[in-house]
């Protein structure tokens, strides 16, 4: 019971206490009692009230040390709450340090990327195979086939796979001209899969991969872009496993297979490189049995981010 609650009991008993003397003062009278008895009767309400009073106070200091021991008491228990969390705050983290150690030490991942794409016919059936096979991936875009085909980009989104910038027009003789050409390029690549998915990529591939980059611009070039990029928390992605399918004779899907899985050797970790143009039908009909291939050989699927696994061409 608080303070203000115990006052207004109180007063409301001193109040029918004034009453009940005030009715027996106006019965007394009626009755013709003698002054003194009136005398006899305010000294007794007023011994009443004064006891009444002293209760008051005593029963205030109670609350006081009430009040104070349950403040304490909450104190002590927010103060246990409050380490309690922190323990256990530290146990998480030093959990999913060692997850992340043992990982490192026995996981073996493929990451799957796809580039050039959006296409109307083969990214959807890409799509369609890696949903079936509960599996995400990494899809390196032109933004110049964004615009034609936002729908697809944003359904890959939505599904959980990567979206990453492969420059807007992929014309090397462009890109690779100056490093302002090759920065206006980009931020452009950039800013339309940001109206799309509402995220702007945070990895990257070069256009023929970095060598090309190199080899158009020189080494200094690719270096001040990966530089650059690091400082945009951004990475750059080759791979090490090309599966041949955007070779210049048309590739089988027996041949992209095979690419695929010779390349494979003991590499705990491998990107694949394959393609989602319109003119990849082949790699739709191969993406099944590459998938499968990986799986039996103790492989798990994931996508690449700018903090974990990457190749990197001399």
């Amino acid at each position: 019971m608080s303070r203000m609650h115990l006052k207004v009991i109180i007063s409301l008993l001193v109040l029918l206490t004034l009453s009940s003397g005030i009715k027996a003062i106006q019965i007394n009278a009626n009755q013709k009692f003698e002054l003194k008895e009136y005398v006899a009767l305010i000294h007794a309400q007023t011994e009443t009230v004064l006891d009444l009073e002293v209760k008051l106070n005593e029963s205030l200091v109670q609350i006081e040390v009430l009040e104070s021991e349950y403040k304490n008491q909450i104190k002590e228990m927010h103060d246990a709450y409050l380490k309690l969390n922190e323990a256990h705050a530290l146990l998480i983290e030093q959990y999913e340090m060692v997850k992340s150690q043992n990982i490192a030490l026995t996981d073996k991942i493929i990451y799957l990327t796809f580039d050039d794409g959006p296409s109307p016919s083969v990214t959807e059936e890409i799509l369609d195979v890696l949903k079936q096979y509960d599996i995400q991936a990494t899809f390196f875009v032109q933004g110049r086939n964004a615009i034609r085909y936002p729908e697809i980009v944003k359904r890959a989104h939505d599904e959980g796979h990567i979206i990453g910038n492969h420059s807007y027009s992929h014309n090397y003789s462009l890109i690779y001209e100056s490093i302002d050409m090759f920065w206006d390029d980009f931020e452009q690549a950039q800013e339309t899969l940001y109206e799309i998915t509402g995220e702007r990529p945070n990895v990257f591939r070069f256009p023929g991969g970095s060598s090309s980059a190199a080899n158009l611009s020189g080494r200094q070039f690719r270096n001040d872009v990966a530089n650059r990029l690091l400082e945009r928390d951004m990475q750059y992605f080759d791979w090490d496993i090309d599966s041949g399918d955007a070779a210049s004779v048309y590739a089988t899907a027996q041949t992209i297979r095979s690419n695929t899985m010779s390349q494979l050797g003991k590499k705990k970790r491998a990107i694949v490189l394959l393609h989602d143009t319109d003119a990849k039908k082949s790699t739709v009909d191969a993406l099944p049995g590459v998938i499968e291939y990986y799986i039996s050989m103790g492989y798990r699927f994931d996508v690449l981010t700018p903090n974990g696994y990457t190749a990197h061409h001399n």
